[in-house]
């Protein structure tokens, strides 16, 4: 058994995925790989930061003069969302799961400065709920100003 399992065995806190995808979409610096070494060692998650990290690349590109040319749910539930850069000539298209989807709009509307939608704001804080039970962090929603890395 490694250091990591055993750490993580002894706390029993395994942080819900769906939580910790929300959480470093909004604030990746909060979980550093020297604090939380054991998180980076695991696959999945390895696979959640590269999801979060997508995210967090469509979300600069939409907050630096993309453009939304299209938003479609798809059967399985996710949401296709095609944007371009026009300054590029780059057309992308991303299927994101309703988490992804919640947290991407979610932080658009911090960034922007606009109110954000009732209903992805209450994915986005049932989600963190889910990752304070677990892991007894917290990471506070300011209610005005976009959401940065030291109000975490």
């Amino acid at each position: 058994m490694t250091t990591a399992e055993k750490r993580q065995q002894a706390t029993g806190r395994t942080p819900d995925h769906d939580a910790l995808l929300c959480a470093l979409v909004l604030a990746p610096d909060a979980f550093s790989r020297n604090r939380f070494f054991e998180l980076y060692e695991q696959p999945d998650v390895r696979r959640l930061r590269r999801r979060a990290a997508r995210v967090r690349g469509i979300l600069r590109q939409l907050t630096s003069g993309a453009e939304v040319t299209g938003e479609l749910e798809l059967a399985d539930g996710r949401r296709l969302l095609r944007y371009r850069l026009v300054e590029l000539g780059l057309s992308r298209t991303a299927a994101l799961s309703p988490l992804e989807a919640a947290a991407l709009r979610f932080s658009l509307a911090r960034a922007r400065r606009s109110a954000v939608d009732p209903g992805d704001r209450a994915i986005v804080e049932t989600a963190l709920a889910r990752l304070s039970e677990r892991t007894g962090a917290t990471l506070p929603l300011p209610t005005d100003g976009p959401l940065t890395t030291d109000q975490a």
